[in-house]
């Protein structure tokens, strides 16, 4: 079984949420679980997913989060999408800058583009998620 567009939005959140995802082909179920490298990973309250991940390995399709080049290149092209010059002009201010996730990110949450671009990210990763699957 391939992932539905139903699957597709749902694991394209989760790793928007920094989870790892795995579609299980038979089933057309997903598992997810935080990136086992994180620091702030307890594999103990994920034990139960990575078991049956792993006693199954061969039947899933894993899904990857974007890196932060391509996290900031979805961040330019966001900003290069807007027809209001001036907060474009921010936008590209605060990714010119040091901690420019964190900056855009502020710049985005104290704007009226805040929805816009939850919009935009999430169409973005959709696309992420079929390039995957490609």
């Amino acid at each position: 079984m391939q992932p539905t567009e139903e699957h597709i939005k749902e694991i394209a959140e989760l790793l928007d949420c920094g989870q790892l995802c795995f579609f299980h082909e038979p089933t057309g179920t997903i598992e997810h679980h935080p990136d086992p490298n994180s620091e702030y990973f307890d594999p103990e309250a994920w034990q139960e997913t990575l078991d049956r991940i792993d006693a199954n390995w061969g039947e899933y399709q894993r899904f990857e989060k974007m890196g932060s080049n391509q996290a900031f290149r979805v961040m330019e092209d966001f900003a290069n999408s807007l027809t209001d010059e001036n907060f474009r002009t921010r936008l590209f201010n605060q990714l010119s800058q040091r901690k420019p996730f964190s900056k855009f990110n502020w710049a985005i949450d104290n704007s009226e583009y805040r929805q816009n671009w939850f919009d935009f990210k999430e169409q973005a990763y959709i696309s992420w998620v079929r390039e995957q699957l490609e």
